[in-house]
């Protein structure tokens, strides 16, 4: 299945600030586990662990990467 660009674009482009970090977060994830394996695909874990991490962003239960850098004095 493809997807066309410029939908993915609308997409990110309606994202708040916060979704923003974590939609980049994903996408930088995702375009490095292709390199490891263009066949590779998400598993049934792999939608599960995204489902309950957007639930717990959703709820605030969640640290930024800078907020966590921050606090660990990097």
């Amino acid at each position: 299945m493809s997807v066309p660009k410029d939908e993915l674009e609308k997409i990110i482009n309606r994202l708040n600030d916060n979704n923003k970090v974590v939609a980049k977060s994903f996408l930088s994830w995702l375009l490095e586990k292709q390199m490891d394996s263009e066949d590779d695909q998400l598993t049934p874990d792999d939608i599960n662990a995204l489902e309950q991490a957007r639930k717990e962003f959703q709820a605030g239960e969640t640290t930024s990467l800078e907020d966590l850098k921050r606090e660990l004095e990097l």
